[in-house]
């Protein structure tokens, strides 16, 4: 099966667990069945919050695909090293500076190191479609639509963003969409309603009382 055939279920996010042993969080997921790992990677300056970087992705070791969310103001700065930790999917904001340019990166990096990396594209919910029809231009194997603006607390607008999930469907026919924001299970039937190749939980699993019922009913959806 191909990289991108794989991307499809749910992405998990493992910064929502412990974060002093990733190694045994991302040994959890596999046993749950857990074939993605989502990194939200903050710099606390194009957003609020911060995390680590490639440091916490480099090592985990295991069969999952990793899929990295750069929400950082200078993208292009993080390609490199989140390559060579082992990303599997790097996708960048539309909102950052430079994102064309990181774009470019993945590709030229992916290229370096002889294996396939996606590129990913994403998306605010104060962000048009036409503001990043340049960079949607440039054919992402990814959208990311994000349900909430994580830089001012606003809460999630699901149904906003499962309309979005499907205007990109129409606009990027060939992409995989993914939808991040706001998932629990009390939104999900809606959620997948829309039709997302991809949907990432962080919380909603990681903090539940039954991790693995939790993920294992979310992945049920698909």
């Amino acid at each position: 099966m191909s990289k991108r055939a794989r991307f499809h279920g749910i992405s998990l996010g493992l910064f929502a667990g412990d974060l002093t042993d990733l190694a045994a969080e991302a040994a959890a997921a596999a046993d749950w069945g857990a074939q993605i790992l989502h990194f939200d990677v903050m710099d606390g300056v194009f957003v609020p919050q911060f995390t680590g970087g490639a440091g916490f992705v480099k090592g985990l070791g295991g069969d999952a695909l990793l899929d990295i969310h750069l929400m950082v103001a200078r993208p292009v700065d993080h390609v490199a090293a989140m390559i060579a930790a082992g990303a599997d999917l790097i996708t960048v904001h539309a909102e950052a500076e430079g994102a064309d340019a990181a774009l470019y990166e993945i590709r030229r990096e992916a290229k370096k190191a002889g294996r396939e990396v996606l590129t990913g594209i994403a998306l605010m919910p104060g962000t048009s479609l036409a503001e990043a029809a340049p960079l949607l231009a440039q054919e992402p194997d990814l959208a990311l639509v994000l349900a909430l603006d994580p830089r001012d607390n606003t809460p999630p607008d699901i149904k906003a963003a499962c309309a979005r999930v499907a205007d990109l469907r129409a606009l990027l026919p060939d992409a995989l969409i993914a939808f991040d924001g706001g998932v629990t299970d009390a939104t999900l039937s809606e959620i997948m309603a829309a039709g997302p190749d991809i949907v990432v939980s962080g919380s909603a699993v990681m903090r539940a009382p039954d991790r693995k019922a939790a993920f294992q009913a979310m992945a049920a959806a698909f």
